[in-house]
């Protein structure tokens, strides 16, 4: 499994697939509300409907990200995403 929960935090190893786009949703629904915190660190790569779960969640709660040395590019559209506006800048 690519990503582990602890808590509030969900941390990504690896490349994450669409295969864990379920049970992250649960993490997110029994958190709903709650700040979270996603670690990606140790992430190479995120399928885009993770990356779609995470943007709908920040549009709506507190959430804060934690990423490695080196910036990818779903680091970027985390960071450009405007929840006022609903896109990337």
């Amino acid at each position: 499994m690519g990503i582990v929960y602890d808590n509030k935090t969900a941390t990504f190893s690896s490349v994450i697939y669409e295969d864990d786009v379920v049970e992250l949703r649960d993490f997110l629904q029994g958190n709903a509300g709650d700040e979270v915190k996603f670690d990606f660190n140790d992430c190479d790569d995120i399928h885009l409907a993770i990356l779609q779960l995470i943007l709908a969640y920040q549009k709506s709660y507190a959430c804060s990200y934690e990423f490695g040395k080196e910036k990818k590019l779903f680091q970027t559209v985390l960071e450009g995403f405007d929840t006022s506006e609903n896109h990337c800048n």
